[in-house]
C-alpha cells in the first residue's frame, strides 16, 4: 500500500525538493522573498544610526553643562577665598621680566657689544615663560600664602634673526609668540588667571592650591 503524503507551503516561499549534487535550492520565490526582508533591514539602519548620535550629542551637551556649572562654582569660591596680587621681581630677575606679545618682527637698531665677524647666520629661538597678565603673582587665603617664582607663566617662543648684508654689517630682528597652550587659551578668554601659585609659600595654601589646579585642569575642554 503506498500512502500518499502531502505538504502545503506560502507560493513564495517553497522550497523545491529536487535535489541538484545533494543539496536543496531555494526557489525565485524564496529568494525574493529575502531580498526583500534583507534590504527592509538595511533601511532601519540609518535610523538607529542617526538615533545614536542624537544621544550621544545630547549626552556631550549635558556633559558640557555639568562642566561650566562646575566650572562657574569653582571660580566663585576661588575669588571668594583667595586674593591676587602682582609681585616684584628681583634685580637679578629683570632679565626675564615679562613682555608683550609682537605681531612683527622688529629690527633692533641699540645693541650692546659687537657681532663676531664670523658669527653664521639664522634664528636663535628661545622658550622661556612669560605671565600672561604683566607680572608673577602671590595669592593670601586662610590657608596662607603661595607665590609664583621667575620660571613660571605661559610659554614663549622668542625669536632673534641675525642677518649680514652685501656690505658685512648686520641686522638683528626680533619677534615672538605665546605657545597655544589650553591654559593660555583658557586664560585669555576670561582675561584672568586660571591657576593659583603652587611653587613657593605656606604648606596648606600649596596643598589648596594643587587641589584647586588639579580640579581646573580636569574641567579643561
Amino acid at each position: 500500500m503506498m500512502v500518499k503524503v502531502s505538504a502545503s507551503f506560502h507560493p513564495c516561499l517553497s522550497l523545491s525538493s529536487r535535489a541538484h549534487g545533494g543539496r536543496s535550492s531555494i526557489s525565485a520565490g524564496a529568494r525574493a522573498s529575502l531580498v526583500t526582508s534583507i534590504s527592509s533591514n538595511s533601511k532601519k539602519k540609518p535610523l538607529s544610526g542617526d538615533l545614536l548620535e542624537h544621544l550621544s550629542s545630547r549626552m556631550d551637551e549635558a556633559s558640557q553643562a555639568l562642566k561650566d556649572v562646575l566650572q562657574r562654582f569653582l571660580d566663585a569660591l576661588v575669588d571668594s577665598t583667595f586674593k591676587f596680587t602682582d609681585q616684584p621681581l628681583d634685580p637679578s630677575e629683570s632679565n626675564f621680566a615679562p613682555v608683550d606679545e609682537i605681531d612683527e618682527a622688529i629690527e633692533i637698531h641699540q645693541i650692546e657689544g659687537a657681532i663676531p665677524e664670523d658669527f653664521p647666520e639664522g634664528v636663535y629661538i628661545r622658550n622661556g615663560s612669560n605671565p600672561l597678565f604683566g607680572a608673577l603673582h602671590s595669592t593670601a587665603s586662610i590657608f596662607g600664602q603661595s607665590r609664583e617664582i621667575w620660571v613660571e607663566g605661559e610659554g614663549m617662543l622668542h625669536a632673534l634673526y641675525f642677518t649680514k648684508n652685501s656690505s658685512g654689517s648686520w641686522s638683528v630682528s626680533y619677534v615672538n609668540r605665546y605657545v597655544q597652550s589650553e591654559t593660555l587659551k583658557l586664560e585669555r578668554t576670561r582675561q584672568k588667571p586660571c591657576f593659583l601659585p603652587a611653587i613657593e609659600g605656606d604648606s596648606a595654601a600649596i596643598i589648596a592650591a594643587y587641589i584647586f589646579n588639579f580640579v581646573s585642569n580636569t574641567l579643561l575642554p
